[in-house]
Parts: structure tokens; C-alpha cells; sequence
């Protein structure tokens, strides 16, 4: 009797012990993500000073991006406040993620416009109107699965 109690004890231990290591590791994973995501804003500065639409565009990638990582943070906070498991973070990341390419397409498409000075044949707008058609249907489909699940478990 005495060697199943000192088990089930070490047992406890062990478990108690793993749990910490876990939060330690959650904890440690939400730092990079914050340092991360500093250091794309630092990168994201000289940008800002720069006059014309590239400037702006990889300012503004650089911000959405941003907004990814520190989405990201969300399942860890959550986690760490031992709250229950979310998706609403991951769709935001879908949502944003697909918001800041159709905006590269877009700013692509125009600066080589500008740059060729002529106006796209079919052959060359077809793909980019296909990528664009599907980053705005997945938009649609995680915003109605946003609804859908609701937005009140945050």
C-alpha cells in the first residue's frame, strides 16, 4: 500500500512539474512573438519615409504582418489563462493574411502597369484575377465561419 501511494505521489509530481515546463515554454513562445513582431515595426520605420507607393505598400505589409504575429499571441494568452481553446484568433490571422496579399497583388499588378506603361493582356490578368477571386472567397468563407462560431468567446 505505502509503494502505490509513493507512486501515485511521484505521479503527481511529475505531472505538476510538466505543467510548469509547458507554461514556461507558452510563456517564452509569447516573448519571441512580441520581440518579433517589435522588431517588424522597427524594420517597418524607414519606410514611412519614404514618398511613393512602394513606401507605403511595404509599410503597410509590414503592419498586417505584424498584426498576424501578435494575433498569434492570442491561443498562448489564452492558454496560459487556462481558458478554453479558440479558433476566432486563427480566422482573424485568415482574414488579414488574405486582406495583405490581395493588397500586394493590387499594388504589383499597378506598379508593373506603371513601370511596362501598358495595359495587361488577358493571358497576363487572368492568374492575378484568379488569386484575387480566391483571397476574397476565403475572406467570405472565415468571416462566415467567424459568424457562425461567434465572436464572444474572446
Amino acid at each position: 500500500m505505502d509503494k502505490s501511494k509513493s507512486y501515485c505521489l511521484n505521479v503527481r509530481l511529475l505531472r505538476q512539474v510538466l505543467i510548469v515546463a509547458d507554461d514556461i515554454m507558452h510563456f517564452a513562445i509569447a516573448v519571441v512573438l512580441v520581440v518579433c513582431a517589435g522588431m517588424i515595426l522597427v524594420n517597418t520605420v524607414p519606410n514611412l519615409f519614404h514618398n511613393g507607393i512602394t513606401g507605403i505598400l511595404h509599410t503597410l505589409n509590414d503592419v498586417l504582418l505584424t498584426l498576424i504575429v501578435m494575433e498569434l499571441m492570442w491561443p498562448i494568452i489564452r492558454f496560459l489563462q487556462r481558458k478554453p481553446f479558440s479558433l476566432n484568433p486563427f480566422l482573424y490571422i485568415g482574414i488579414i493574411s488574405c486582406t495583405r496579399r490581395i493588397l500586394m497583388i493590387e499594388a504589383e499588378h499597378s506598379v508593373v502597369a506603371q513601370v511596362s506603361g501598358h495595359s495587361a493582356t488577358w493571358s497576363e490578368l487572368w492568374p492575378v484575377l484568379a488569386e484575387l477571386g480566391a483571397n476574397v472567397t476565403i475572406i467570405l468563407v472565415l468571416a462566415l465561419a467567424l459568424r457562425l462560431i461567434g465572436t464572444t468567446d474572446n
